[in-house]
């Protein structure tokens, strides 16, 4: 994913249409903009936008079309489980913290690895969701202080990327 932040903000300002890339990009935006109002209406306007082609896919060709329709909504469903998870946290005056915030990102990391684990076991399939995981948790490092722990499942998302890339 992209590390410059301003120049896809300009990108998606400028787009003509409603493209799968823009809705993605602007939930992305919306997340990093810390604004849950935003977030959410991203997340709704992606979802319609995404998911269009799963009523329209019929014909030879609808399996593969639905798929990818599937594989997007799987992709915002993934953000807006992390985002969730990590703005969620509690703040670090509570006492037990960050033994929550542990138990919070192991419970999510074991529900990513399911889902993971339901779709089709290729690069071309796994490769853009574990790279979505990477920039979704590399934009919540802003909310979090447990940066231990989300450098590790970051890590564990290159780790799978590159084990998929030699298979």
């Amino acid at each position: 994913m992209v590390g410059a932040w301003d120049d896809v903000k300009v990108m998606t300002e400028r787009a003509p249409g409603q493209t799968e890339q823009v809705a993605m990009a602007r939930v992305l935006l919306s997340m990093r903009s810390r604004d849950p109002n935003a977030t959410t209406e991203a997340l709704r306007t992606a979802r319609n936008i995404l998911g269009a082609p799963i009523a329209a896919a019929a014909g030879v060709t609808g399996y593969r079309r639905a798929y990818e329709a599937v594989l997007n909504l799987h992709l915002m469903h993934e953000l807006e489980a992390i985002h969730n998870a990590v703005t969620g946290f509690p703040t670090d005056s509570q006492p037990g913290s960050q033994a929550q915030k542990r138990k919070i990102l192991a419970t999510l990391s074991q529900n990513l690895a399911a889902r993971l684990d339901a779709t089709l076991p290729t690069f071309r399939t796994r490769e853009p969701i574990l790279s979505m995981r990477r920039t979704s948790f590399a934009l919540t490092l802003v909310y979090s202080c447990t940066l231990h722990t989300t450098t590790l499942t970051m890590f564990q998302s290159y780790t799978a990327t590159n084990s998929y890339a030699r298979s």
